[in-house]
């Protein structure tokens, strides 16, 4: 099924689609002050909340894509040093082959200080380590190669032994922090909703958010924030309800089980990471 569900808030908090009448699949908490066609935000901070575009789709995402690439500015060449606005990608597509398919891929492989890779982002995880992969992780579990595809092939991303990863943000190919305006991840099998989220994070450590993709099993899904001024430090990312593995079985995997709801992800798209927040 190809159906097309797209969220936006504008600063102001007005709806700007047909969805934005309906119970949002990415607003479980109805109870939850501010939060409006799509939004479900933890922050304590209300002008920051109120200044929330909210962008998301299920299964047809490429008009959502489109629309939040567009609201970030102009896609920037992947040099070193930071630049004056515009957004910045990871698709994985560029990963060499040593570093497909296993589970030691690099951290910080785009943020090194050279061109092609400097595009100031660092992964981490509280597992055992990241992988990229170009076989919809079947090297982990053949059945994987029929549940997740790539949103632009061939590779996808996930962690490793956990399902959340983290994303901080630097001038690209640098040690210094910084801050963008906004994030977004193209999520690979949501059966579930609830099952994939971005966390978004200030600076000192306040929570910006928590935004969920809604479901749209053996499709994609999307979900990106934006906000009008560099306030995101770091990303959390939830990816499924567990971890992938040997053992571990999707709930659309019918003759295996206990099941769980395993996504993957693809394309990461970012606002350009700035050091003075402006």
């Amino acid at each position: 099924m190809k159906n097309q569900m797209i969220a936006v808030v504008s600063v102001l908090g007005l709806c700007a689609t047909a969805a934005c009448g309906r119970t949002s699949p990415v607003s479980p908490d109805a109870a939850v002050a501010g939060a409006t066609a799509g939004a479900r935000s933890e922050s304590s901070n209300a002008s920051e909340r109120a200044q929330a575009s909210v962008f998301t789709a299920a299964c047809d995402i490429t008009a959502a894509v489109g629309d939040f690439r567009t609201a970030l500015g102009n896609l920037n060449p992947n040099t070193p040093g930071e630049l004056n606005g515009g957004r910045r990608e990871v698709n994985w597509d560029g990963v060499p082959s040593g570093n497909t398919n296993n589970f030691t891929f690099p951290g910080d492989f785009f943020n090194q200080n050279v061109v092609g890779r400097a595009r100031g982002v660092v992964f981490s995880t509280d597992g055992s380590g990241l992988s990229v992969s170009n076989d919809d992780f079947s090297f982990i579990n053949l059945a994987y190669g029929d549940e997740f595809n790539a949103f632009s092939p061939v590779r996808t991303f996930s962690a490793i032994e956990s399902n959340t990863s983290r994303v901080d943000f630097f001038v690209a190919g640098s040690t210094t922090p910084a801050r963008s305006t906004g994030f977004g991840v193209v999520f690979s099998d949501v059966d579930q909703l609830g099952s994939a989220s971005i966390k978004l994070i200030g600076a000192n450590g306040e929570s910006l958010g928590v935004y969920q993709a809604p479901a749209c099993g053996s499709g994609f899904s999307f979900v990106g924030v934006k906000f009008a001024t560099p306030l995101v430090a770091a990303v959390e990312i939830k990816s499924g309800q567990g971890p992938l593995g040997a053992d571990a079985a999707d709930v659309s995997d019918r003759d295996h089980g206990p099941a769980r709801d395993l996504v993957v992800m693809d394309d990461f798209i970012y606002g350009e990471p700035r050091s003075g927040g402006q």
